[in-house]
């Protein structure tokens, strides 16, 4: 029950005259009706009037269910940071640290938010443990364009000592790979054209070495996946870094360089190849780099859970605080429903939830 009693710590800044519903019992109410299947203000209070006597088992619930205008008020009320950091607390109370950990940051705009032509969809950012997918942070940032600097102030905030981050090509910034370093983390990220001198360099020094000294590269065996008449094969290829790379000294511990060339085929088509590099503080250990890499997309992954199993994008909730409010229950029950051990999908472990009280409980609590 640890995330309950983090949440009465919260503080309810309604006037008293308002205070009729718990605010604690409010936001477990809402957790407890999402997890169940909930959509909306009307769809949680129509499950908080059918399982009152499921949930007074664990909050007293004292005047009963709100209306649905009434919820939707009091989430809406509730400010979106302060909500993040209660429950930061407890997720980094669960974060089981074995070996290194790798945190992968990405970007999620919830599209249903921006319904309203006078209201700008909800743009998030968000920090996972790719090895527990575990979500440890979410912020909200002023649009993808504004991402660069809402990771940046995420990383004054995270604990990530001895953790390895990636990122998309977006935050491959000197700024960024410095603040990692400084918080004692390592990095990995891609390099594309807004870094293009740099990722030129990359390319050419690759080209260079395979000419003159190709005994020099560390690969692995090519790897081959494929599904629907569609074969990828992927090689991973590493260079510890080298002066030759014009600039490569202004990137605060950079240690390594990575290729990785994608080729896809298709049958009665011709083959696609795509070549990207990566810039990393990690020494020269493709192992560990392809690792890194493969893993950075697990994010996408629990994006596409979002959409599929909680229809995030399909939220028609905007206004003040709700959507980022909504966004963030999700990713709690998803980590919930991640950790629960039963072997199952998370869409059958979230159906199980809507029709077992006592597996919606075990869901909640653990």
């Amino acid at each position: 029950m640890s995330f309950l009693v983090h949440l009465d710590t919260l503080e309810d800044t309604r006037k008293d005259i308002n205070k009729e519903y718990e605010l604690t019992d409010i936001i477990f109410l809402t957790m407890a009706a999402v997890l169940s299947g909930a959509a909306g203000w009307k769809d949680i209070q129509l499950f908080g009037e059918a399982k009152l006597e499921w949930l007074r088992q664990f909050r007293p619930f004292t005047s009963g269910i709100p209306t649905r205008h009434s919820i939707g008020r009091i989430i809406r009320g509730v400010s979106a940071e302060v909500l993040m950091e209660c429950f930061a607390v407890w997720i980094n109370a669960q974060r089981e640290k074995n070996g290194t950990e790798h945190i992968a940051f990405d970007g999620k705009t919830v599209r249903g938010s921006g319904h309203n032509r006078h209201v700008d969809a909800v743009h998030l950012m968000g920090a996972m443990v790719v090895e527990s997918g575990l979500m440890l942070y979410q912020s909200t940032s002023e649009g993808k364009k504004n991402e660069i600097k809402t990771m940046q102030s995420m990383l004054e905030i995270l604990p990530v000592k001895g953790t390895i981050l990636s990122a998309d090509a977006m935050h491959c910034q000197k700024e960024t790979a410095q603040q990692i370093r400084n918080k004692g983390a390592d990095y990995v990220l891609q390099v594309k054209d807004n870094q293009k001198n740099l990722k030129d360099n990359i390319a050419a020094y690759f080209h260079k070495t395979r000419r003159d000294l190709p005994e020099c590269l560390t690969s692995l065996p090519p790897e081959i996946d494929g599904e629907h008449g569609r074969i990828i094969e992927r090689r991973y290829t590493s260079l510890p870094i080298n002066e030759w790379i014009a600039g490569i000294e202004q990137w605060d511990g950079a240690k390594s360089i990575v290729e990785v060339t994608r080729t896809q085929c298709m049958e009665n088509e011709d083959d696609k190849q795509e070549t990207s590099y990566y810039l990393s503080s990690i020494d020269n250990d493709v192992c560990e780099l392809a690792r890194v890499i493969r893993g950075h997309w697990q994010i996408e992954s629990y994006h596409w859970i979002l959409d599929v199993t909680f229809r995030e994008d399909e939220s028609l909730i905007y206004a003040e605080d709700g959507a980022k409010n909504m966004a963030l229950f999700k990713r709690m029950l998803v980590n919930m429903l991640k950790a629960n051990p039963l072997k199952d999908s998370i869409a059958g472990k979230r159906k199980r939830a809507a029709w077992d009280d006592k597996f919606r409980a075990k869901v909640l609590f653990g």
